[in-house]
């Protein structure tokens, strides 16, 4: 069996394949997938910060109604 070179396949040619326009976009949508994954998470850190406030906040007033003083905050 002889090796011919016509049923060799072709070398790609990086320059004829036009993938970095087909890169470029793919980052680009991700980056923006990721931005927006990170924007959402701190949404819900803060509103877990307010709502933990508000907890805290009634807490302490149940202490100083129901509890007999006040709250000695540590």
């Amino acid at each position: 069996m002889s090796l011919d070179n016509a049923l060799a396949p072709a070398p790609l040619d990086t320059g004829s394949l036009m993938l970095s326009p087909l890169l470029a976009w793919q980052s680009a949508g991700v980056s923006m997938a990721l931005q927006t994954q990170q924007m959402q998470w701190r949404m819900v850190l803060n509103w877990q910060d307010a709502v933990g406030a508000m907890q805290r906040e009634w807490w302490d007033g149940w202490i100083a109604r129901f509890g007999g003083g006040v709250p000695l905050d540590a």
